[in-house]
Order: C-alpha cells, then structure tokens, then sequence
C-alpha cells in the first residue's frame, strides 16, 4: 500500500470519529512488521504515534484509559487484532482497526475478520486470490465473512460459479457440474485453487457421505436418499436405508427443495434420474403406503408410482375418489408437479366423473323436457367436460414417455369411455328422448325449452333497445360445456360479467340450419331443393337462403338496415382497427362468425383434435370480445353458436351404427346423426322429428312436406369415408343445447363493477411458538377461484423482519372452486433451515408471496423456541 495510501486512509479514520465523544484512537495492525519503519515516518498532522513495546503494556493501557479529550492517537501493534488475551481489548473493542499489509489490504476488501485463521486462508488459497477478479467474485457472494469456513466457502463457490457462498449452492453447483462433466472434471476445478480437500471435507461435514466425491452417483444417491428420508415414515425407507444419513437429512432435504425451485432444476432432475435407474427406485418404493408417499416429493418417480396408483384405481370403479381428487390437488404444489401436469389433470377429470357417476347414477330417470334440459344445463354438463378434458391431457401425455405412464393413462381412459358412452351418452339421451320424443314428432322441437329461432327477439332487440349497437358472435359448433368455460375466461380475463343460458338448435343440428335460425327474421321454413337430379334440404329465413356472410348480411338488412355481418378471420386477422371501425361504420347490428371448433371436427384428418380446437376458440373469443371492448366501446355481446356437438374418442362398435335404409322414404339428405325424407316416410330405428314446411302436409301426402329422422342415442348413420367420430345433426342434448352467453362490460365506479383479484390464503392452524425443526401447518383458501376470484399461486416461508427465509419454502397452487370451504384446505409440511441461527426474543412472521403479482404479506407473527436449531458443521 502506497505511503499516500496510508496517509489519506488514516486520516479518514480519524475524520469519521465524532470529536464530542471525547479523544480519539485508531489502531494499526502490523503482525510482520512490515510498515515499523514507515510509521514514525509519516507527515499525520495533529496525531499522536505511540508504540506497543514489550514490558510497557500497563503503563500504555493506563496512558489510553486516561481523559483523551481533544487528543488523536495512532497506536501501532505489531500483531493481529484478537481480543481473546489482549491486555488492550477494551481500547480495541473501541477503536477502529487499520492495516496496510497486502493481506489486511485484501481482507479489507473481502468485508473479512482481519485474524490468524483467516490469513492462513489467504496463504492457502494465494494464487487466487492474487487475481483481483477473484476478489471480486468472492466479495460479491456476502456481505462479509465471519469465520475462516466460510471464506473457504466463498473460495468453493467462485470457482464453481454457484450464486452464493453457503453450502448448498456450492454443492449444487458441484453437482451441476459432476453431472454435466464428470466428477474427476468438477473436482479438478476446485484442486485448481487448493479447495479439493476442503471441499471433500466439507461435504462430509454438511451430509455424512464418507465416500469419493468424484462417484457423482453415489454422492448424488447419498444426498437425495437423505433428503428423501425426512418426507418419509422410518419404516418406509426400507433397503434405502443404509444409503443415507437421518443426520444429516435437514441439510440435504432443504438443498433439494431449494435446487428443484430453481433455475437449475434441470441438472437435479438428470441425476434424480439416474439415482432412481441404479436403485430401482420404483420396485423399491412399490409397497409402500400412499397415504406415505403423498408426503414426499424428492423423486420424480414418486409422482411417477402415485399417477399409476390413481390409475389403476380410478380404472376399476368409483371406491376412493374423493381422496383421489384430493391428492391430485394437493400435489400441485409438489415439486416435480410441472413436469407430470397432464398426467395428473387426467386424474382429476376421471376421478370427477367416476364421483359424479356414484352421485347421480339413482337420480330419477323420468322428467318432463324442460326438467332434463335444467338439469343438463345445471349439472349434467360436466361430464362432457371432464370427458374433454380427460382427452385434452391425454393428448398432450401421449408425447410424453415419463415413466411410460401414457399407458396407464390409457388404460384409464379406456374405462371411463365405457363410463361415458354407456352409462352417462346413453341413459341421458334415453331420459332426453323419452320425455320428448312426442313433441319431436308434433312439433319438431322439445316443448317448454327456449329455442333458437326466437334469437333475434329474445337477445337482438333488446340490446338495441338499451345500446346504441347490438353485438353478436356467432361461433360454429361451440356447445354448452365449452361455453362454461368460456364463461369463466371471460371473467377472469376481462372487466366483464357474464351471464350465461342456453336455447334449443333447430333439427338438424346442423350449421345451415342453426345459422339461418339465428337471423332476424318473421319466418324459418325447410324445403326440398332439386339440381341436377339431386336432392338436398334447403334453409330459409323469410324465405330465402343465407349460405355464406354476404347472404347473412343481407338477411339481416332487411330487418336492421345498415346491418353487418363479417367473418373473424377478416374481423380479428386481416383488419387493422382503421379497417374495423370503416368497415362496422355505424350499423346498429353486427354479426361476426368464428369457426375454429367445427373446423377441427369436420375434417377426417382433424376430428380427432376438435378438443384443441375447443380450447384455441375459448382462447380466440376472449380476444374477440377484448378486441371488440377496446375499438368499438362496447357494453354488450352476445356469443353463440348454431349448434353443439357429439363426440366419442374409442372407434364405434357395429352395433352402434344404423343405416339409410332404415329410412323407408324418399331420402332428401342424410348425415351421420340425421335423415331428412319425403312425405309420409317411415323408420322404427329413428326418432320422428317433424319439420317447417310451410303450406305442406305429411298427413295429406302433399309432395312438398319433409320429415325429420334422428338415431338414438349416440348411434351414427353409417356412410362412406372417415370422420364418424365428431359428429352433429341429431337430437342430443351435446348436439341442440346451444350457449346463449350474455357478456356486459364494466367500467372502474360503475354499478355492478367488481374488481378481479386473486383468491386469499389464511392459517388455519393454531401456532404461536415453533418448538420443533419439523412442524405442519393448514391453510385455508378463503374464496372459491370463480368469477372475478382469480386462481393464485403462493410461496410460503417462515421469516425475519426483513423477510429473510429462516425456513423452506412450500408452494400453494389456490384454484380450487369448491363452495365448501373444508374442500379448499391445504396441508403443507415444513421446516427450518440448517444453517440458520434464530433467536427466541425475535419476532418472525409465516409470509405467503404471491408468484403472480409479487406481494407478500404476513399471515402470522411467530417465535421459534427450538431445543436443538438445526445448524451445519464448517468445521471440517
């Protein structure tokens, strides 16, 4: 250190003291004696030298403790500052310390204790430290250093790039780098700057592995079993047990919970990996209790033996569901759930229809139509849900191989197809038939069920009564069940509410029909149409057709001049907001017509995929609706659909289809699920529907009357080509429930405005004192995740004031839309960490952070009274 150097850092010391304290001293440490020729030397004006000389401690130490007022004094000791044994600790314990020796210079910039044990970490590590990026590195990773261990630590950490110095983000990084190097490559690293042994030692230390650091496996094995034995029973460890340390499982359960959360969990999960392969993890684990796995989360390969559990289960029948559902929900907050989310989306959509089959398989199987239309629209719906979403995870599972757990899911779907198909298809469309079969035949509709062709009085004339403009979207094929979801889309997404009904689709359910019956008109009527020697039904509102959007816009000018009606994909994708707002101009009525879902279903090639289709329409609606809010102001719209759909995954059985031929008529036109014929034509097989033919008589043999035929249940028309498993037309409640979905906008201070937010976590547990490393804890979801109640995902941690961790961290995925709040209470395992010195006369707080939004807030006050605090041995 340069003698200006010197001079200038002295005299900032004295500078800093206040003078009204009284005199000052400054101590200058010199243990080598390198600087005893240049002290007297030194221009200090104003300041006192004085000297340490042996036999002269008591007269200097009485000279220091006399009245010093006005008076700065440099004492120069040829030795380190350490109080143990000082004659002069109370002059040290009060005095700032100075040194200008090139390891005081280092230490000064390390932020460390200037002592014996830490000058010889210096000398053991001079190389290193030689290279002032180095420094840099290393006073980057704290604050300060304490103790020697821990600058060994730091040494550790900075040669392995890990982002802390404490231990476990230098044996994750360690780790990291056995496993994408090898052991002898990541071992090397830290020989390069004399940490090897250190190192080796410390690992010993902090996780009781006695073996070659460089068996990346076997270390690696020793530090998961470990972690892995505090999420477990003592019993169920079983052979695992002589592979780990119970002693040293704090340390090593906290490393991997830590490292699974964050940005290297990629690295952790290769060598979960290859631990389970050299254990046979899973044969290990077979045997072992659910209810005991449920805990444990340290292997992959645990979600891995529960999925398959819940599989086999929810496969063989209804026993256990709810506790299905219940382990399906919590293990969201488990952390290897994001890699295995399909797998266990597929069990909550299974286990819900296997609980909703031992619920409502004695409900009463009579009911008028407006009965069984209440009940669908209400609740059995969601069998057509769960069924979409069970197939909706499974298509995302079958390109994952995890654990070959696609078959079991398989398996599992494969029964709740017979499920589906057999109990809940069938006997709810015989319930649906039975109860209207005679109205089908008499009127061509079920009675008492609002119905389509009263859309335009019943939803479009009312809007432009109370809005300057009417706004509706018509989206090809969304059903009732999709629309639920939409709903909730909606509101979530948007400052909207919705409302959401639900109106009868015309026979046959097909697009022709249902999207000439949703225009404004005084007639709806069918007919036979000739061309070519060919026969076709055709469609008419006031008796001309509307096939395509310019025809629909020129029907619905004639009743709302100026009227509009556009196609989405113009609408959204090839207009900018100039091009909307010139093309909507000021007409008091505007269709928009999306077809993303039918375009799926309609196609061989993409039937199978109609249930993505379903969740790109949700995604595209939302937008619509957002778009349609932001350029053009709206306060209503309505959404709707011109007719619903029926679809099964598994390939139809011959008996489930019929033919044609089992029309005995003049067939007109027929499809998959409908046949229209001539005059007085005739089938048993089939469900009479009659159709508006105006001025013509089925009875009376008139040559233009038409009727209707439908299958039952879900039988398909057998016909040439692929496509028979999405299919629409008939009578089913999938197929002629049409969403009539009413969304207001909301502005911020207006009447009914409700602000979106995410749902709250509360204690439920009674805790004032942790007294033990170990504690469980229940919380509360306080709402259910519906309407404007946002689903929200929490980290929760015991900390200090500053909010500083002192404990694990446990994620809260809040989404559950139970009404019952017993079914929205969660259970978390927690524990302190090792390593973290806390303090009984401390207040500490149980704090939630909310992922989404960053906010943290303390849930309750807490005191920590524990016996034997968890601590790690850096005394290697």
């Amino acid at each position: 250190m340069r003698t200006t150097d010197i001079r200038s850092e002295l005299q900032r010391l004295f500078d800093a003291r206040d003078p009204a304290r009284g005199g000052t001293v400054v101590i200058w440490h010199d243990p080598d004696g390198e600087f005893a020729e240049t002290v007297d030397a030194l221009e200090l004006p104003g300041i006192e030298v004085a000297h340490e000389r042996p036999g002269r401690l008591l007269a200097l130490k009485r000279a220091l403790n006399e009245d010093l007022s006005g008076r700065r004094i440099l004492l120069y000791r040829r030795r380190s500052r350490r109080l143990d044994g000082d004659w002069l600790a109370d002059i040290e314990a009060r005095s700032p310390s100075f040194a200008a020796d090139y390891a005081s210079v280092q230490l000064r910039e390390l932020g460390a204790a200037d002592t014996a044990d830490m000058r010889a970490v210096l000398r053991a590590h001079k190389a290193f430290f030689a290279k002032k990026t180095n420094i840099k590195k290393v006073s980057r990773l704290a604050e300060g250093y304490d103790a020697p261990a821990r600058l060994e630590v730091a040494v550790m950490a900075a040669a392995l790039g890990a982002e802390e110095a404490t231990a476990p983000a230098v044996l994750r990084a360690y780790l990291s780098a056995a496993e994408a190097e090898g052991g002898a490559e990541a071992l090397g690293v830290l020989a390069a700057v004399g940490a090897a042994d250190s190192f080796k030692a410390a690992v010993s230390a902090w996780t009781g592995f006695a073996g070659d650091v460089t068996d990346v496996i076997a270390l690696a094995q020793h530090v998961l079993v470990s972690a892995l034995a505090m999420q477990l029973p003592p019993d169920a460890l079983g052979p695992l047990a002589p592979c780990c340390s119970v002693e040293h499982a704090p340390f090593c359960h906290a490393l991997v919970q830590e490292w699974a959360r964050g940005p290297q969990r990629g690295d952790l999960l290769a060598l979960c990996g290859a631990v389970e392969e050299s254990l046979g993890l899973e044969r290990v684990l077979a045997d072992v209790e659910l209810s005991a796995l449920s805990q444990a989360d340290t292997f992959p390969c645990i979600d891995a033996i529960i999925l398959r559990r819940l599989f086999a289960a929810l496969s063989a029948g209804a026993d256990g569901v709810d506790e299905a559902l219940a382990l399906a929900a919590a293990r969201r907050g488990s952390v290897w759930y994001a890699n295995l989310p399909m797998f266990y989306e597929g069990v909550s959509a299974a286990a819900s229809m296997r609980r909703f089959f031992r619920d409502h398989r004695h409900d009463p199987a009579d009911g008028g139509p407006a009965q069984v239309w209440r009940d669908y629209t209400r609740t059995w719906y969601r069998m057509d849900r769960w069924y979409r979403d069970l197939h909706s995870a499974l298509a995302r599972a079958i390109t994952r191989g995890e654990y070959e757990l696609d078959e079991d899911f398989r398996d599992c779907c494969a029964a709740m197809e017979d499920l589906y198909k057999n109990w809940y298809l069938r006997g709810l469309a015989r319930r649906w038939t039975h109860a209207c079969a005679d109205d089908f035949a008499r009127l061509g509709y079920a009675g008492g069920v609002p119905r389509q062709v009263d859309f335009d009085m019943a939803e479009v004339e009312p809007m432009m009564r109370t809005n300057r403009r009417a706004w509706v979207i018509v989206s090809d094929a969304l059903r009732y069940e999709v629309a639920t979801e939409l709903a909730e889309a909606l509101e979530r997404e948007t400052r909207g509410v919705c409302e959401l009904d639900a109106v009868q689709a015309a026979f046959p359910s097909i697009t022709k029909c249902g999207m000439t019956a949703l225009l404004p008109a005084s007639s709806f009527t069918m007919a036979e149409e000739r061309e070519g020697g060919r026969s076709a039904l055709a469609v008419y509102a006031d008796g001309a057709e509307a096939p395509t959007c310019a025809a629909r816009e020129a029907a619905i000018r004639r009743r709302y001049p100026d009227g509009a009606a556009i196609r989405y994909d113009d609408f959204i994708n090839n207009m900018d907001r100039a091009q909307r707002l010139a093309r909507v101009g000021e007409a008091p009525v505007v269709y928009v017509y999306h077809n993303t879902i039918d375009a799926y279903g309609d196609k061989p090639a993409t039937e199978r995929k109609v249930f993505t289709g379903c969740r790109e329409a949700i995604e595209e609606l939302v937008a619509c609706v957002q778009t349609i809010v932001r350029d053009f102001k709206a306060a209503r719209i309505v959404l709707t659909a011109d007719h619903g759909f029926l679809y099964t995954a598994e390939a139809l059985a011959e008996s489930e289809h019929a033919a044609v031929s089992d029309v005995h008529g003049a067939v007109v036109e027929a499809g998959r699920r409908y046949v229209v014929a001539r005059g007085r034509a005739t089938s048993d097989p089939f469900v009479n529907v009659a159709l508006p033919v105006p001025g013509a008589s089925a009875d009376e043999g008139d040559d233009g009357a038409l009727t209707g035929f439908a299958p039952r249940e879900c039988v398909r028309i057998r016909m040439a080509g692929g496509g028979e498993n999405y299919v629409h037309g008939g009578i089913s409640l999938q197929e002629l429930c049409v969403p009539v979905l009413r969304f207001t906008n909301k502005r911020a201070g207006t009447r009914g405005y409700v602000e979106s937010a995410p749902v709250g976590i509360s204690l439920v547990s009674q805790i004032d004192v942790i007294s033990n490393t170990l504690f469980n804890l229940e919380f509360l979801q306080d709402e259910p995740a519906s309407g404007k109640m946002l689903p929200a995902t929490y980290e929760v941690f015991v900390g200090d004031a500053a909010r500083t961790p002192v404990s694990d961290t446990v994620r809260i995925v809040a989404d559950r839309a139970d009404e019952d709040a017993t079914a929205r209470v969660f259970r978390a395992s927690m524990s302190l960490k090792p390593g973290v010195q806390t303090s009984e006369r401390e207040q500490y707080h149980l704090f939630a952070r909310n992922i989404g939004t960053g906010e943290v807030r303390s849930l309750h006050d807490l005191r920590i009274r524990v016996s034997f605090a968890p601590s790690i041995d850096f005394g290697w």
